[in-house]
């Protein structure tokens, strides 16, 4: 089990690192929410503890924004006990939610929970064309066939079938496929669609230059 821990006071992380290693578990800090996106879109983990109030940002804000990129389970752990904040995370997209303090084996029995749920639920399926994407278990079928991408091709595929026939920027791609890491090295880019143009051949897509702009993900032409 791996947990990416989103809080900011070390001793808090400090007595979740010890408890949660304890039980086998491998755990992640993120001290802050930028930390956080980073470590949601490079990271791969089975649970998340959110704490509400962060240093640089609100973490109901950031519940949010990362229920748009992943389907971990998300659960809050806050010293907020009001209703109307339990009730508002619920609605942000948190999957449980925890007020401090706690006991360390009610927080494993509710992470355990949410993650028995998740595992009853499809993970999300994004089809364009013969093109086919399962995002949770990052697998790629075209045609039917397994492809086998590196983490970088699969996650710029990825922000492309999420916006079929729509024009993005390099900029746009930089950030929605890994962050802000890689700003100043604009390339990484252009490199990785002309590998993934590679396993296109045959399909009925193909990822076209759109000059002065950037690229889109549409119905095979003569440009490219």
């Amino acid at each position: 089990m791996r947990v990416l821990i989103v809080e900011d006071h070390a001793e808090v992380w400090q007595w979740l690192a010890t408890e949660l290693s304890h039980r086998g578990w491998q755990v992640q800090w993120a001290r802050t929410a930028e930390m956080a996106r980073t470590e949601v879109r490079h990271g791969t983990y089975h649970a998340i503890l959110l704490d509400i109030m962060l240093p640089d940002g609100d973490g109901l804000q950031l519940c949010r924004e990362l229920r748009t990129i992943t389907r971990v389970p998300i659960l809050m752990v806050t010293a907020r006990h009001e209703v109307h904040d339990r009730v508002q995370a619920l609605e942000d997209g948190a999957d449980d939610y925890l007020t401090k303090p706690f006991a360390i084996e009610e927080l494993v029995a509710r992470v355990r929970a949410v993650r028995r749920r998740a595992a009853a639920e499809p993970g999300p399926l994004l089809e364009v064309g013969d093109i086919r994407m399962l995002v949770e278990e990052r697998v790629v079928e075209i045609h039917g066939q397994p492809v086998r991408l590196s983490r970088r091709e699969f996650d710029l595929l990825r922000v492309l079938l999420e916006n079929p026939y729509r024009v993005l920027s390099r900029e746009q791609l930089l950030e929605q496929a890994w962050g802000f890491d890689f700003y100043g090295e604009s390339n990484v880019v252009d490199v990785t669609i002309r590998r993934l143009r590679d396993h296109l051949p045959g399909t009925t897509l193909g990822i076209v230059s759109v000059r002065g702009v950037g690229y889109v993900l549409r119905e095979m032409g003569n440009e490219g």
